[in-house]
């Protein structure tokens, strides 16, 4: 018999006797193949998917507040977090989290919009880089996007987006 239909999915074998098993390993594998194809969600983003990590839109950080204020007002409104939990989920100290929380309402007093579409996993956000400089490296290093499409969904200039990624390389090299 050939390999290639006797195995499945990341060697799982299809031949099983169970219908409903065959069913749902078929699916699994039309999702993530959509997820990767559409979505350019990687192999360890499918993984932690399964943990259950908190994903963040990249569309909050289209808008015109700034990356911190973004993330703080999306995590406060549509997360229903405190400022102690959100400051520990992303190692900022917790008055900044409030600062950046209160100016993002003054800013914005709708909540952001549920968006469909690129998400990133809360964790990237918990370095020493900044909140934009942590955002484009996941993107560029991880998602294997472009400084053009990068710079289309965050509405910055493509020069822009090089210049944030280098300052990310140099101090993820110095480790500052």
């Amino acid at each position: 018999m050939d390999l290639n239909k006797k195995i499945g999915y990341n060697g799982v074998n299809l031949n099983s006797q169970n219908p409903e098993e065959r069913f749902l390993v078929g699916m699994f594998s039309q999702i993530t193949e959509r997820l990767k194809q559409n979505y350019n969600y990687s192999h360890e983003d499918l993984l932690k998917l399964g943990n259950n990590e908190l994903l963040v839109p990249v569309s909050i950080f289209a808008g015109k507040l700034s990356p911190a204020e973004a993330l703080a007002k999306f995590l406060k409104e549509n997360n229903d977090m405190t400022y102690h939990d959100i400051s520990k989920l992303i190692g900022r100290n917790e008055r900044s989290c409030w600062a950046n929380y209160k100016r993002a309402s003054k800013k914005m007093p709708s909540p952001f919009e549920a968006s469909t579409g690129i998400s990133v996993p809360v964790s990237i956000f918990n370095s020493e880089k900044s909140i934009l400089e942590a955002l484009i490296s996941y993107m560029k290093d991880v998602k294997k996007m472009r400084n053009k499409k990068i710079a289309q969904l965050l509405n910055k200039n493509p020069a822009n987006i090089w210049t944030v990624y280098a300052r990310a390389g140099k101090k993820g090299k110095n480790g500052k």
